[in-house]
């Protein structure tokens, strides 16, 4: 293949997609939407009411130590318990390691590789806790994610499903005109007419495709990375985006849906005559997509870098045999006469 050739073909209908009115107001108002206002409609609520993760600053001034004791009842303030079983105590700013507390409440205070039985804790950092029967209120748990965290990522790893629609839908909307709209323009003859091969013609209008539309949506990941951070920072004490999940979905994975919508939406365009119906059979190929990150938000697997590696491994697969297939069902010749 002759890369000039291939470059004129692209060159040729990006400027003509400048002139589309739908084709421009797609690459803008789609990724604007994905990246500005899906974080702001779906994580703003959670993170507004969300509480802080991060563990109580416990003003702790030792004035004790007891290891390996029996306590019975009593009030006690900044004391350290070391391997102690204590019923039916109070305490508050104290340190718990290896103890068996029952009957007692706690309050402002460490617990570590300890059991509460039948009591109350409030405000406390603990740490491989064991409850039974006991009451835990505005606990924070050391060295782990709470439950709203863990929710929190999982659910930012789920929005990764709308950047990889992006270049799964967009391709369906400028793919359409490829072959459709250049015919209701009268300017498909003479390109089919020139002697460029049919992989050339078929390389240069998928290039014409994949490159604004990787391009819009690698832009809007840069002030979606800097919203979703800002609200999630506080709940989850770090910003996390972008990780190595992300990165390969974003700059792998997008951009092998976005080949292969491409691929299917070309070969869709050049079979029907109409714009509307090819934009509804090229617009199928988002059904694996959604299956894709549906499957894993009812927690069958989890989107973490190795399967994302192996999605991208199958999905590479999967563009090498629908090229190989386009190649071999287009024929300048049949569209020339079937559309005279």
């Amino acid at each position: 293949m002759r890369l000039d050739r291939i470059w004129i073909v692209a060159r040729k209908d990006m400027s003509e997609f400048r002139t589309n009115k739908y084709i421009m107001y797609s690459l803008v108002l789609m990724p604007l939407l994905m990246a500005l206002v899906l974080p702001l409609i779906y994580l703003t609520p959670f993170t507004m009411f969300a509480e802080p993760s991060d563990p109580f600053e416990i003003d702790f001034e030792e004035a004790g130590i007891m290891i390996g004791k029996d306590v019975q009842g009593g009030s006690y303030n900044n004391i350290t318990f070391v391997n102690c079983t204590l019923v039916d105590v109070v305490a508050v700013n104290c340190h718990f390691e290896g103890c068996e507390l029952s009957n007692s409440l706690v309050r402002t205070s460490v617990l570590a590789n300890t059991t509460l039985r039948d009591g109350a804790i409030m405000r406390s950092n603990v740490l491989n806790v064991t409850f039974e029967n006991a009451v835990a209120s505005d606990v924070r748990t050391l060295g782990e994610d709470g439950e709203q965290e863990v929710f929190l990522k999982q659910f930012i790893n789920f929005l990764l499903l709308f950047f990889v629609l992006i270049p799964a839908i967009l391709p369906t909307v400028i793919a359409s005109y490829t072959f459709v709209g250049e015919k209701l323009n009268r300017s498909l003859e003479p390109l089919l007419a020139t002697p460029t091969t049919d992989a050339e013609l078929l390389a240069g209008k998928s290039l014409s495709i994949f490159l604004p539309t990787m391009l819009v949506t690698w832009l809007s990941f840069i002030p979606f990375v800097l919203l979703v951070n800002f609200l999630s920072a506080p709940v989850i004490g770090y910003a996390p985006l972008p990780d190595a999940t992300w990165l390969i979905g974003v700059f792998l994975l997008a951009p092998l849906f976005c080949i292969m919508a491409i691929a299917l939406n070309v070969v869709v365009s050049s079979r029907v005559t109409d714009v509307r119906a090819a934009q509804q059979l090229g617009s199928l190929v988002v059904l694996p997509v959604v299956i894709l990150f549906a499957v894993s938000l009812s927690g069958l697997f989890a989107l973490g870098p190795l399967t994302m590696l192996l999605l991208t491994a199958a999905v590479a697969l999967v563009d090498l045999g629908i090229m190989s297939l386009t190649l071999k069902t287009f024929r300048r010749e049949e569209i020339l006469v079937r559309w005279k």
